[in-house]
């Protein structure tokens, strides 16, 4: 089912993120955006309470966008979903698939299967090679649940669901086939989460518990300030060397080569089974991809082509808008991921 304007709603740990989409012309437009903080411990916390203020945040912000209600589509943290490529399936109808990917759950998924709710896309099937890739997405009925009561609490009930890193994918590379094999980073406020992806499919996730806001409290550690103090130096200084004697340099450091090291556990394991398909850039995404000096710290470790993400790209928008969306580009791939889906 299409719908004419959607709204992509994604509820981070550190902000809740809109973007209403139209799609009633040839290139989506967009119709509104805006952003409001997210309520501390949100959805992190069981308690009715606390999600009924994720219910409360979330209201205030589609009510000041205006925003449509009967085509949301939201997220689900990549690091409380399980993903993986399922490659040694031998050619199946779609009838017996089903019940293989069922099978195949087991193996990579660390609940039992009628827990989790299970969503699979085919990568490939060919019958002369008796063989099937299946992209298969696991996600805790617990955590849907969870994001489902939260928002029951305004009477919304979501249009979709999907990861964070689905609707990354579909913002910055989409179906594209001649769009490059790039690997998406991430980067959330607390967790980083890496993929993969071809002619517009996810062959491979990863998600790490180091974020955002693990840098910040390193500062403030490392310097001795405040949160709210660090948090303001970090976006000021980054990873800039020469900037205040080097301290927010030297203090998120060994925080940043971890994600570095991560990058390259997921090209070399990606490498090692397509040898033929080289990933050949890396584009950084979320709230942490615009700290100050990244994209050359990346792309000098990995010596791969690394650039900020554009989610607007191929988005029709008003020209006095340019500017302002370019300044949070990265922080909002998510929320128009979402909101880019039609189907």
């Amino acid at each position: 089912m299409a719908a004419n304007i959607v709204t992509g709603l994604d509820l981070g740990a550190h902000s809740i993120k809109c973007v209403v989409l139209s799609h009633t012309g040839k290139l989506p437009k967009l119709v509104s955006l805006g952003s409001v903080a997210s309520p501390q411990p949100g959805l992190a916390s069981d308690g009715d309470i606390d999600l009924e203020a994720v219910g409360t945040s979330v209201e205030q912000l589609l009510t000041s966008l205006k925003a449509p209600t009967d085509a949301v589509v939201i997220s689900l943290p990549e690091s409380k979903i399980f993903t993986r490529v399922v490659t040694d399936l031998p050619f199946l109808t779609d009838e017996e698939l089903a019940s293989a990917i069922k099978y195949s759950a087991e193996e990579f998924v660390p609940l039992p299967v009628d827990q989790v709710n299970l969503y699979w896309q085919v990568i490939d099937r060919q019958k002369q090679t008796n063989k099937t890739q299946v992209f298969v997405v696991a996600s805790p009925k617990i955590v849907v649940n969870k994001y489902l009561k939260a928002l029951g609490k305004i009477q919304l009930k979501p249009w979709a669901m999907e990861t964070d890193l689905v609707a990354a994918a579909r913002a910055l590379v989409g179906s594209n086939e001649l769009v490059p094999t790039t690997m998406v980073i991430q980067m959330g406020a607390s967790s980083t989460d890496f993929a993969v992806i071809s002619k517009g499919v996810i062959l491979i996730t990863r998600s790490i518990a180091t974020g955002g806001i693990a840098l910040t409290r390193a500062i403030a550690q490392y310097l001795n300030f405040e949160i709210l103090q660090a948090e303001e130096y970090k976006k000021v200084y980054g990873l800039i060397e020469d900037q205040l004697e080097g301290k927010i340099y030297q203090a998120i450091k060994p925080l940043v080569d971890v994600l570095i090291s991560e990058s390259s556990r997921v090209i070399q394991a990606f490498q090692a089974k397509n040898s033929d398909n080289p990933i050949k850039r890396v584009v950084l995404a979320g709230s942490g991809a615009k700290l100050p000096g990244l994209v050359g710290y990346f792309a000098n470790s990995i010596g791969l082509e690394v650039q900020e993400a554009d989610p607007w790209d191929g988005i029709e928008k008003d020209p006095s808008l340019v500017t302002k969306l370019a300044s949070e580009a990265p922080s909002y791939t998510v929320a128009v991921g979402l909101a880019l889906r039609n189907e």
